[in-house]
């Protein structure tokens, strides 16, 4: 095991009874993990085989059973002992697993959904090569990876000026107006980072087909602890008027193999081009193909 990975047990074990109360309760949380939980129902098909990886203490099972109609199986997979105990514990009847991201407990080719809630920032960089290609391993052959990580540059707020300055003296209204206060953290270890959106995409994309890639909650992210309601829809009401950009979040797709009816259709013309002439029978079926192609990827998202 990677010392890093004996500081994050230590970390997660030491806030596991209190993390789903310190990182999913509060109103603009809980409607940032239903962003992502929808994010997540749009590539999931019924029969599906989902793992949950960093599950931590299921904190995110209350949308996998609302929006997750059906799956085959489902299954949580954390690091740590104490998160997975705290998983067990309020879901008694769901499969929960303690494991490494580097050794995932989960057969080859077993997996069709494989869901990823801001974990990757917990690996140091060098690393996750290893980690995309384990997760490549459970896949079955046409998984998909869903998943959302933080951001460190390229956020609303980051640019100093007045705009900077407007959003930290909101942020120090509203938890004045609301008495809202941080929570004292253990120490967290120094390869806890958050990315550059660009240059996460270029690591993701040597391993998988990334697609879906959107950034999200550039101004809610900034008073994401307050209890209010209210500022929790006027936030929401702010990262829809900009349409989330200098988001704090990112949001992404990953494919293990994709293709779509253009890319079949590419194949074609290029055979065509080699070829010229040379097949009348072969560009009959082609033909065919290109056109069998176009009218399934009509149908299924016509929902035929």
């Amino acid at each position: 095991m990677h010392t890093f990975e004996i500081e994050e047990i230590q970390y997660e074990d030491a806030v596991a009874k209190r993390y789903n109360r310190d990182y999913h309760s509060y109103p603009i949380m809980a409607r940032q993990d239903d962003t992502f939980a929808q994010h997540v129902a749009q590539q999931f098909v019924s029969g599906d085989r989902v793992l949950d990886l960093g599950c931590g203490p299921a904190s995110l099972w209350p949308f996998w059973q609302k929006y997750l109609i059906n799956p085959a199986s489902l299954i949580g997979v954390d690091l740590s002992p104490g998160m997975v105990e705290e998983c067990k514990a309020l879901y008694p009847d769901s499969e929960f697993r303690v494991g490494s991201a580097f050794e995932i407990p989960v057969e080859t080719g077993t997996i069709d959904l494989v869901i990823v809630s801001s974990m990757f920032h917990h690996i140091p960089d060098e690393h996750l090569p290893n980690v995309f290609s384990e997760i490549l391993r459970v896949m079955d052959e046409h998984g998909t990876m869903v998943g959302r990580e933080p951001l460190r540059n390229g956020r609303l707020g980051d640019e100093p000026g007045w705009l900077s300055g407007a959003l930290m003296a909101f942020r120090h209204m509203v938890y004045r107006l609301t008495s809202t206060r941080e929570y004292p953290e253990p120490p967290i270890g120094e390869y806890h980072h958050a990315y550059d959106a660009k240059e996460f995409i270029s690591m993701l994309e040597k391993h998988f087909i990334p697609a879906g890639i959107e950034v999200k909650f550039p101004v809610s992210a900034f008073v994401a602890r307050t209890d209010s309601k209210l500022v929790a829809k006027l936030t929401n009401l702010m990262d829809e008027s900009i349409q989330h950009q200098g988001g704090n979040e990112l949001h992404y797709v990953a494919h293990k193999n994709y293709a779509n009816a253009q890319q079949v259709v590419q194949y074609i013309y290029n055979e065509l081009e080699l070829k010229q002439g040379s097949l009348e029978k072969k560009a009959e079926f082609l033909a065919l193909l290109q056109k069998a192609t176009e009218m399934i990827e009509h149908a299924f998202k016509e929902g035929a």
